[in-house]
C-alpha cells in the first residue's frame, strides 16, 4: 500500500512538473515568435509554417505576400459563413498574395480567376468545403475593374478563401508585408480539392 502510495505521489510530482515545463516552453516559445515578428499559418492558403511580419507593405506589388485583417463578416456573405460554420478561426492572421491592384481587370468565372488576361495558378473556385460537407458561397462571377483603394487577394493553395470568395477588399485591410520564415512546401495542397 505505501508503494502504491509513493508511486501516485511520484507520478502526480512528475505531471505537475512536465505541465509546468510545457507551460513555460510555450510562454518562451511565444515571447520569441513575438520578438521576432512572427505568425503561425494553419490554413490552405499558403504553405503551413511561419511567416515573418516585415512592416508597411506600401507600394503594394503583384504577388506580394502580406499579412491582412479578416474583412468585415456583415458585408461579405462568405466571411460570415466561414466564420459560423468554423472553417477558419477568427483570430488566425491571414496570409495572402497580392492578386491585382487598383486599375487592373479582374475576370472570375468557375474555372479561376484572370488578371488582364493572365490566369492565376490554382484559382478554381470550390462550391464546396473539403468532403463535400457544405456548399460555399463566392462572390459572383463577372468582370471587375477594380477602383483605388481596392486590391484583390489571392491565395494558391487548394480550399483557399481569398477575393474568389469575398471579393476586392480596401487597401486598409492590408496590415504587413509578410515573408516565409520556415515553412512546409507543398502543404497548401494536401487536401484535394473537389467538385
Amino acid at each position: 500500500m505505501k508503494n502504491a502510495r509513493a508511486w501516485g505521489k511520484r507520478l502526480l510530482w512528475w505531471w505537475f512538473w512536465a505541465t509546468v515545463s510545457l507551460l513555460c516552453l510555450a510562454a518562451g516559445v511565444g515571447i520569441w515568435m513575438q520578438r521576432e515578428h512572427l505568425v503561425l499559418n494553419q490554413s490552405t492558403c499558403e504553405p503551413l509554417g511561419l511567416y515573418r511580419l516585415i512592416g508597411n507593405p506600401y507600394p503594394l506589388h503583384d504577388g506580394e505576400l502580406v499579412e491582412v485583417e479578416l474583412p468585415d463578416p456583415i458585408t461579405h456573405p462568405a466571411v460570415a459563413e466561414g466564420l459560423r460554420d468554423h472553417w477558419f478561426p477568427q483570430n488566425q492572421p491571414w496570409i495572402k498574395q497580392i492578386g491585382a491592384l487598383p486599375g487592373q481587370t479582374v475576370t472570375l468565372s468557375r474555372q479561376g480567376v484572370w488578371v488582364d488576361g493572365r490566369y492565376l495558378p490554382n484559382s478554381r473556385v470550390n462550391r464546396r468545403t473539403p468532403g463535400g460537407r457544405s456548399a460555399i458561397i463566392h462572390y459572383p462571377f463577372g468582370t471587375y475593374h477594380l477602383k483605388s483603394g481596392q486590391v484583390w487577394l489571392y491565395a494558391p493553395g487548394n480550399y483557399a478563401f481569398d477575393s474568389s470568395y469575398y471579393g476586392p477588399v480596401s487597401q486598409g485591410h492590408i496590415l504587413q508585408a509578410a515573408q516565409p520564415y520556415w515553412i512546409i512546401p507543398g502543404s497548401q495542397f494536401w487536401l484535394q480539392k473537389g467538385d
